[in-house]
């Protein structure tokens, strides 16, 4: 395996989660819990999804990871499956009372701009360099994806608990990266990943 292709498995995963967790904690003793984990998400976002995706991949394959793939029945399933479980066992209904419109519109922009950034990352990124092999196409960056929960868990908690949450990632991730490999395209986890973000209801996060 090359060396890029080693960095990107085995180096650039773990970097991801010591870093992000330090300036999680960093940025909530700077600006206080809500605040800083604000701060942090878009340290994540601009530092370890956004700069990796523009220097790893080129533009030409940016294009093309989010081009719209027709999907089978299966598939179908796949994406949905996410969102579903989410509405039904996840903390939608017990906020639901708490919305207002600076939640919703705080909710839709945490949800696109978070499922953008996170599926070109632990989707697009690793099934770039790893277009023929399944395994580290789609069960490595799963899990990486599920273990980096830890970090914003480290700071707000899951109501379930997280080591259930973590797992849940785990499950989600895999639905994700599979629709990817299989139709070479992240748009239907990008679709699916901001459903789940719009039902966790993340802005109540800042302003709940």
């Amino acid at each position: 395996m090359p060396f890029q292709k080693k960095f990107i498995v085995y180096v650039f995963p773990p970097v991801l989660i010591i870093v992000n967790y330090f300036a999680f904690h960093f940025f909530v003793e700077l600006f206080g819990k809500n605040e800083g984990y604000l701060a942090g998400t878009i340290f994540y976002w601009l530092l370890f999804c956004i700069l990796p995706v523009m220097i790893w991949i080129s533009s030409r394959n940016r294009k093309l990871l989010f081009k719209i793939k027709r999907i089978n029945w299966w598939q179908i399933i796949l994406i949905l499956l996410p969102p579903v479980v989410t509405f039904l066992f996840g903390p939608f209904k017990s906020k639901i009372s708490e919305v207002n419109t600076l939640i919703i519109v705080s909710t839709l922009a945490f949800a696109l701009v978070n499922s953008f950034c996170e599926e070109y990352l632990w989707r697009g990124l690793f099934f770039n360099y790893h277009q023929e092999n399944f395994f580290f196409a789609v069960i490595v960056p799963s899990i990486w994806f599920a273990v980096w929960h830890y970090v914003p868990l480290s700071i707000h908690p899951a109501e379930q608990g997280n080591f259930y949450f973590i797992l849940t990632a785990l499950g989600m991730g895999l639905c994700w990266a599979i629709v990817t490999f299989y139709t070479r395209s992240v748009f239907w986890a990008v679709v699916s990943h901001a459903l789940v973000n719009l039902f966790v209801l993340g802005g109540t996060l800042f302003f709940g």
